[in-house]
């Protein structure tokens, strides 16, 4: 019984581990991180201790020396606030990472006044001011020229028809599929199509996408979102967010 429960237990704490580093990737892919190096640093040092259990990283002492790299000879944070004033400035970014990624972001980082210490918290959802409307998406295309990373490819598709679906219900359909109505008529052609392309780089990954504005036969909006990051499902989860959230953006406001 022992044996179960620890493996329940360390089950557990990898799930939460993978959320944790997901929603890392998901907030650097964002504005608020995406040219603001130290910021990015700081967040990802936070979450490094959080996961290891490195509970005196936390000190304001040892984030001074790690991140803002201050000579362990003189440094005194009773007399140096900037560990304070800079976890002050990250809280704002984070703030604004989740204002712009919105529903995209179903999990969030938060660091609690008064502490350093990350915690992951369920967004609360505001319902998106979303017309009924049909978007067809089609799958990116990968134009890195390596078969060896379709498999990336096919998984932000995965991802991406996933967090549009959370976003928007049976408003998305495939590309290529013909949805009926319950008496077998075909419903009325998609009001947009979300087509696009990946490229990749080592650690480096830009999507390209337009959407299409199918009745009157033009690019209705247009995105280059770029994430960084080991190929994986986190940097798929980053990616689709950010990609997603400028499509809604747009679409509510259309």
């Amino acid at each position: 019984m022992k044996t179960i429960i620890d493996n329940a237990e360390k089950q557990d704490a990898a799930s939460a581990a993978e959320e944790m580093q997901r929603a890392l990737a998901l907030a650097l892919c964002t504005d608020a991180f995406a040219k603001a190096p130290r910021m990015s640093q700081l967040l990802s040092f936070l979450v490094a201790a959080k996961l290891s259990g490195s509970q005196d990283q936390f000190s304001e002492y040892a984030i001074g020396l790690a991140v803002f790299r201050r000579d362990p000879q003189v440094y005194h944070p009773a007399l140096d606030p900037v560990v304070r004033v800079q976890m002050g400035r990250l809280r704002e970014r984070l703030a604004a990472s989740y204002r712009a990624l919105g529903a995209a972001a179903r999990r969030q980082i938060t660091i609690p006044p008064g502490s350093y210490v990350p915690v992951l918290t369920a967004a609360v959802e505001a319902p998106p001011s979303w017309r009924c409307q049909q978007l067809q998406l089609a799958a990116l295309r990968n134009l890195s020229g390596s078969q060896g990373n379709d498999t990336f490819v096919c998984g932000l598709n995965e991802e991406l028809g996933a967090v549009l679906f959370h976003m928007f219900g049976d408003a998305v359909q495939l590309h290529g599929s013909a949805p009926t109505r319950p008496g077998g008529n075909n419903l009325a052609q998609p009001d947009y199509c979300l087509e696009g392309s990946i490229r990749m780089d080592p650690e480096h990954v830009r999507a390209s996408v337009r959407l299409l504005d199918a009745a009157a036969g033009r690019i209705a909006w247009l995105g280059q979102f770029d994430c960084r990051g080991e190929l994986g499902i986190p940097l798929q989860e980053a990616l689709a967010g950010v990609i997603s959230r400028g499509l809604q953006r747009y679409l509510v406001r259309a």
